[in-house]
């Protein structure tokens, strides 16, 4: 119970590894809020949560938009924690057939959509005196990835930005540091009407062959990696800041982004 009496916000929380992070938070003891788009995604995920014995609150927000995230920022009136970005947007295909509105779409959500979620929380970090930032990427934005030019353009960017917030926001004892994982599946949990559900979607063969390459081959759950989050908005990693942690079961040491 690391995180007790501590408020940390997720932006982004309730799919994915966002909701994995949010879940971990909880287990450690912390009073999580998240804010992500309105859905069905926000009651189970604040059921599953408090079922669990978890302290959540949800705010229904487009985390898109600035307004509605200092909207949020306003409600929660006390200083928080941390802070953690989820953010996920992504277009399949070739950089050479892109559709730029639809490639500037992807990258102002995933790149620029952190640094709103910074402006809008920041004053709450430092309202408490001390904190953190996370930012969850991926390892598409180290090397890059062929089948997502727009995802991997946004996501090399939060290495730089990651960089510059940890040196600016050191006067205030702000810790901000960035997450980097890798995609491994369970192949059982994605039925086939997942696979329709995600146009331009190489398809399973290809999650396989992305499986296969990786060294640890432990194919999920999201939890392995909200235990490294929880651990770099802790204090236990009081003393890294403008890092990059790479949490991908040993993929990226092998293979240039993709396989």
């Amino acid at each position: 119970m690391r995180l007790s009496g501590q408020t940390h916000v997720v932006v982004g929380g309730s799919t994915g590894w966002g909701r994995a992070v949010s879940q971990q938070l909880a287990k450690e003891g912390a009073d999580v809020v998240i804010v992500d788009a309105a859905g069905g995604d926000l009651d189970q995920v604040e059921r599953d949560m408090v079922s669990a014995g978890g302290k959540v609150r949800i705010f229904a927000a487009d985390i898109g938009n600035l307004a509605d995230l200092k909207r949020v920022a306003a409600q929660l009136g006390g200083g928080i924690s941390g802070l953690a970005t989820q953010y996920m947007a992504l277009e399949w295909g070739s950089f050479e057939h892109a559709d730029m509105d639809r490639f500037e779409e992807v990258v102002v959500h995933n790149l620029v959509g952190p640094a709103r979620a910074v402006q809008a929380f920041l004053p709450l970090l430092r309202q408490q005196g001390k904190g953190a930032i996370l930012h969850l990427t991926s390892i598409d934005g180290v090397n890059g990835n062929p089948r997502v030019p727009s995802y991997s353009a946004a996501k090399g960017g939060i290495g730089p930005l990651t960089n510059v917030m940890s040196f600016e926001f050191a006067k205030y004892d702000i810790r901000v540091n960035a997450l980097a994982t890798g995609l491994t599946v369970q192949m059982k949990d994605f039925p086939p009407e997942a696979e329709r559900a995600m146009p331009g979607f190489p398809g399973f063969a290809y999650a396989r062959q992305l499986n296969d390459a990786t060294p640890l081959k432990r194919y999920g759950p999201m939890t392995e990696w909200a235990k490294s989050a929880t651990f770099l908005l802790s204090q236990d990693s009081d003393y890294m800041t403008g890092t990059m942690m790479i949490v991908d079961c040993g993929r990226l040491s092998i293979t240039p982004g993709t396989a």
